[in-house]
């Protein structure tokens, strides 16, 4: 026998012909109630009609294994047993109190438009959930393996034959036939000897408390209408707003830390400048620096040396030969001389030639009445 302690009533919700109906469970028997008040001090369990689920045992809850890992492979097996769903129509996976067993729970599309015609009742609810869901909670809970339970408003039959669930809408004969399916895939020396428990309402809901209201909680839709979802936008707002506010905030102390990082080398660079440039610095000291950089990597070179040039010129010229003019450039010079005919010209020249680093050229070359006024370039 059941216990029938005080945490054993609660009030409870069915939905006769699409109408709530409240009553009241005293651990025994259900009786007519009213809809509590504010001040309720018993929980209230909501029975939705079976029709508004699906339920499926996948494989997977035969398997060894983590409850996680049962749990992945069931929704992989669900997924590919009901390809297609839409996101709002998609399986969960509901499990026993002990998390030994589960099933794969499928709703209804018509469960939404039904949630929201209810939502103020079922918002009041500790638990909202089906028969045949309490039916197969409460066989694990009291290790019943052979089970049935017939929902007599809505004509669905849930089972469990020999660890195997079967859920359907149908009569007698088809109940026979799955019993039958059932029974010829087992060895008759294997087949248990349980009988089937038949659940009835009132005993179900002696269970319910024992397994735990959160436990009963099947997924229903969220609410989408009125005053719920001016809140749901408002909260949503708002946690946008924070999380905005948060974003700037960590951004602006981010940008502020590396501002003055920026500054600090940018002062470090300027002082680095001044030691090695002279000011002011300009708008560009490391162009600056740079060309510095490239003055100082070129290779040392020596300037003219005039007395060289002059003492070549001198071991080179004829006795009439006369230096006018001699400027030095940085690479080259002009030399203004006067001969006394072409032919000392080119005997000069002659002479000049084949020196490494001096090169003499002709430039121009002009006749007067008296001598030959030549112009030489030399290059070193």
């Amino acid at each position: 026998m059941f216990r029938t302690a005080a945490r054993n009533q609660f009030f409870l919700i069915r939905f006769v012909k699409d109408v709530p109906t409240w009553e009241h469970f005293d651990g025994h028997a259900l009786h007519p109630a009213e809809p509590p008040g504010s001040s309720r001090s018993l929980p209230i369990l909501a029975l939705v009609p079976d029709r508004l689920f699906f339920f499926y045992q996948p494989e997977s809850d035969h398997h060894f294994g983590s409850f996680r890992q049962r749990s992945a492979a069931a929704r992989l097996e669900l997924e590919q047993i009901f390809p297609g769903r839409k996101p709002e129509y998609a399986p969960s996976i509901v499990h026993n109190t002990a998390g030994t067993h589960m099933l794969g729970c499928f709703s209804h599309p018509e469960l939404t438009e039904f949630f929201q015609r209810h939502q103020a009742v079922l918002a009041q609810a500790n638990a909202v959930t089906t028969a045949s869901f309490l039916a197969w909670s409460a066989s694990h809970q009291r290790h019943h393996s052979n089970w049935l339970w017939s929902n007599p408003e809505d004509g669905i039959t849930a089972a469990m034959f020999d660890g195997r669930m079967t859920y359907f809408p149908g009569k007698a004969t088809e109940l026979s036939a799955r019993r039958s399916s059932a029974d010829s895939g087992v060895d008759a020396r294997e087949k248990p000897t349980d009988a089937v428990r038949e659940w009835r309402l009132p005993e179900l809901l002696q269970a319910a408390p024992e397994i735990g209201w959160s436990q009963l909680r099947l997924p229903l839709p969220a609410a989408t209408t009125g005053a719920s979802t001016t809140r749901r936008l408002v909260r949503w707002w708002a946690a946008m707003v924070l999380l905005g506010a948060l974003i700037c905030s960590g951004q602006f102390f981010r940008l502020s830390t590396h501002q003055a990082q920026a500054e600090h080398w940018e002062r470090a660079t300027s002082r680095h400048y001044a030691e090695v440039l002279t000011p002011p610095l300009g708008a560009d000291p490391f162009g600056r620096l740079l060309f510095r950089h490239s003055q100082l990597q070129r290779p040392i070179q020596s300037g003219p040396d005039a007395l060289a040039i002059l003492g070549l010129l001198s071991t080179s010229a004829p006795p009439e030969f006369h230096v006018e003019n001699f400027s030095l450039g940085p690479n080259s010079g002009i030399i203004r001389a006067r001969l006394a005919s072409y032919e000392q010209l080119e005997s000069l020249l002659n002479a000049l030639e084949g020196h490494d680093r001096l090169r003499f050229d002709l430039d121009q070359a002009t006749s007067t009445d008296d001598a030959i006024l030549a112009t030489l370039r030399v290059s070193y």
